[in-house]
């Protein structure tokens, strides 16, 4: 196999031939059975087609009654600060959700269609359902949400711009982004619009060079960009590819550190920023922004067919380093028992901000964990191969936290959806990355540490299997290695850990995952080290899919 898209591809047969033989279709949700396999099987709306509608008023009245949307609206800014804070100016936009409910027919179809994603994203976000028939209805809201969001979308010609049309469509992307439990490349062909929609708009161009935008709207505008940024730095990563946004290409400034009720319409200049020691509606875009820039230069190092020396990567080693000191305090990285007090939301930032910097750590120093020193230059690598081991170390220990406290009773339970497939991805190639260690026993004096880490994570990767075929892989790769490595093969432990979090079924499919089948099983074995291997050595950072 030439590629890691080969790899893929062979991996893949199996669960690819299942799908074409029931294609996707709108029979999805007739039933509450198999819902999470017909929800995998949906496909972006706006890409792939959408019921046309009749008119302003059928869309309409699909709005459920005033009070149950109040519920929506306060879910979407309460837990959905990510977006949120970014799409809309809150203030604003309660003036106008008021003037909404007077006269809904003034309303432009942009707007409306900014209303349904707020409503679908809050129904994507709410707390997970108690039975079979409440995730049925669950998932018939969002369906209908999500047309209504595309209708609005195209009856508002959103390639023409326009108030709101940018946000809606940022919006609408989270959606589709958010209701998959695996990595999915229409995504990233909807962040090609999104992207080409800022540049058309010119939110790649600071708005100090455009008098007559207002310095309230200027403002919202840093706060868009820097979003679309993070969603291009994120999603194409998630796909291997390179990012559509370089540096040199866009001059936009970071937002100032203020709150939403430091703005209004009738301001003539910004006000100063508040400091960051103070947490405002715009300080964790800020923080996001500061860390993804750095990002960014990483992944276009990384994507490069230019070979650049190792000099280079320790310059963009310590630009890393240096954005994730300049990180807010508020947002500093602390203990779980250290944040008892701290909203789920603040929680939830830092471990994301801390999870992107690993991220960073990982993809820039992955290349060097195998890599030969000269004689003359002894232990050159050393640095690059404990950092992207502890850096690997650390991003388990966060999917280990996140695992532990997204559940029921946990500190983060309002925060489980927040755990998708992008953050599920880099899991992933730290796992891999501990594998690869423990196949070539290059760590030997840390190795009881490394294989720990892939005990806890197999067992998360176990109860994950049933809705994520990247998952069930996970768990095979892991097992496999641990059987190498002299550990079990299956641990009842690992789901007796929290029997609350996993059904009968999913028992089952542990045994198959890592049952007495695999037992000698040497050509599954090599399968599995030749996707560990492809993990280490770049070919996953170009053309995965």
């Amino acid at each position: 196999m030439e590629s890691i898209a080969d790899l893929k591809d062979h991996f893949d047969r199996e669960e690819q031939s299942k799908l074409a033989e029931s294609p996707p279709g709108d029979d999805c949700f007739d039933s509450p059975s198999s819902l999470s396999q017909c929800r995998e099987r949906q496909r972006p709306l706006l890409l792939y087609g959408c019921r046309p509608v009749a008119s302003r008023a059928e869309i309409l009245s699909a709005l459920p009654p005033k009070n149950a949307v109040d519920r929506y609206i306060s879910r979407y800014f309460n837990r959905l600060d990510l977006v949120s804070s970014s799409s809309v100016h809150g203030p604003t936009f309660l003036k106008e959700y008021e003037d909404f409910w007077r006269s809904p027919d003034e309303a432009s179809p942009m707007w409306i269609g900014l209303l349904f994603s707020m409503i679908c994203l809050a129904v994507i976000a709410s707390d997970p359902p108690p039975d079979i028939s409440e995730h049925y209805h669950q998932q018939l809201q969002i369906a209908l949400y999500r047309e209504k969001l595309v209708q609005c979308l195209l009856m508002g010609e959103y390639t023409q711009g326009g108030d709101y049309a940018l946000e809606t469509f940022m919006n609408y992307v989270y959606v589709e982004f958010r209701i998959h439990d695996d990595a999915q490349k229409d995504i990233w062909f909807l962040l090609g619009l999104e992207v080409n929609l800022a540049k058309r708009m010119g939110y790649h161009r600071d708005p100090k060079h455009f008098p007559e935008i207002t310095p309230l709207k200027a403002e919202m505008r840093r706060r868009v960009w820097a979003t679309v940024l993070l969603g291009d730095i994120l999603i194409s990563g998630q796909m291997g590819m390179p990012r559509m946004v370089r540096d040199g290409e866009f001059d936009t400034a970071e937002p100032r550190n203020l709150n939403d009720e430091d703005l209004n319409g009738e301001m003539t200049s910004l006000p100063l920023p508040r400091p960051e020691t103070e947490h405002t509606t715009a300080l964790g875009i800020i923080a996001r922004r500061r860390l993804l820039i750095a990002l960014g230069t990483i992944s276009d190092l990384t994507a490069s067919l230019t070979t650049c020396s190792y000099a280079d990567m320790m310059r963009v080693d310590g630009n890393l380093e240096q954005a994730y000191t300049s990180i807010p305090p508020p947002l500093h990285m602390k203990s779980m028992a250290s944040s008892v007090t701290d909203s789920p939301q603040v929680i939830m930032a830092r471990l994301f901000l801390r999870h992107m910097f690993c991220k960073g750590k990982i993809m820039l120093h992955r290349r060097f964990l195998f890599a030969k020193s000269t004689i003359e230059r002894e232990g050159m690598y050393s640095y690059s191969k404990t950092a992207c081991l502890d850096a690997a170390l650390g991003m388990l220990q966060i999917q280990q936290t996140l695992n532990e406290e997204t559940c029921p009773g946990g500190q983060l339970f309002m925060m489980h959806w927040r755990v998708g497939s992008i953050m599920n991805h880099h899991f992933l190639t730290a796992t891999m990355v501990l594998c690869s260690l423990v196949h070539q026993r290059t760590t030997l004096s840390r190795e009881d540490e490394i294989v720990s880490a892939l005990r806890t994570a197999r067992g998360i990767w176990i109860r994950k299997a049933e809705d994520s075929v990247e998952a069930k892989k996970a768990s095979q790769a892991v097992s496999i290695v641990l059987a190498r490595a002299g550990g079990s093969r299956f641990d009842a432990t690992l789901i007796a850990d929290r029997p609350s979090q996993v059904r009968s079924d999913s028992i089952t499919v542990s045994k198959d995952v890592v049952g007495e089948g695999l037992v000698g099983d040497h050509a599954m074995f090599d399968e599995q080290m030749l996707l560990v291997e492809a993990f280490m050595s770049g070919e996953s950072d170009r053309g995965k899919y």
